[in-house]
């Protein structure tokens, strides 16, 4: 029995050790990276430049309402409504531009974001390489950022709900995004 017990203990051991596994804080690597300075330069650039043009928007607004208030008891019915659908039609516009300078916002950090990303997977893909981990895990999002292949056993699970291990999926889980990510090795 204890030789049982001492043959399980040293394969459990030489199991544990054959599989290095590390952590990495890919939000502090990315956000140390001297590209996000100038990253947050250009989105500061853009985000100022469509804060102006709403600022002017929100001034020709502020003074057609000011001069129909002025001079709403001078004029005829058919000039206040013309002024009044005029403040109205310019309500939407300004509010359809602030969606649409919230998405030119958000489009510009996407495309500045990715090539960042991907070098920051990059480097955490050749390190844990370098110094042979089989296994990383994110500690901020707590992802599995680097596995074997060998680990993947998706196509048996597949398999034992007798589904085709080369099907599809129907539609992309919610939870992928670029921040996990994730790299096999």
């Amino acid at each position: 029995m204890k030789k049982l017990i001492l043959l399980l203990t040293a394969f459990i051991g030489l199991s544990a050790t054959a599989q290095k596994l590390g952590t990495v804080n890919s939000q502090e690597v990315l956000l140390t990276l001297p590209e996000v300075k100038i990253m947050q330069g250009k989105l500061q650039a853009k985000n100022d430049e469509l804060t102006k043009q709403l600022e002017g928007m929100y001034k020709t607004y502020e003074e057609k309402v000011g001069d129909y208030q002025k001079n709403e008891k001078t004029m005829s019915a058919s000039i206040k409504d013309l002024k009044a659908q005029e403040i109205k039609d310019l309500e939407g516009r300004i509010q359809k531009f602030q969606q649409s300078a919230q998405q030119e916002i958000q489009e510009l950090e996407r495309t500045l974001t990715a090539p960042l990303l991907e070098k920051t997977k990059k480097a955490i893909q050749d390190v844990s390489k370098e110094l042979g981990y089989s296994h990383v895990f994110d500690i901020v999002t707590g992802a599995l950022l680097v596995w074997p292949d060998t680990n993947d056993i998706t196509k048996q699970v597949k398999i034992k709900l007798g589904i085709d291990p080369n099907a599809k999926p129907i539609a992309a889980p919610n939870n992928q995004s670029n921040e996990g990510m994730p790299v096999k090795r």
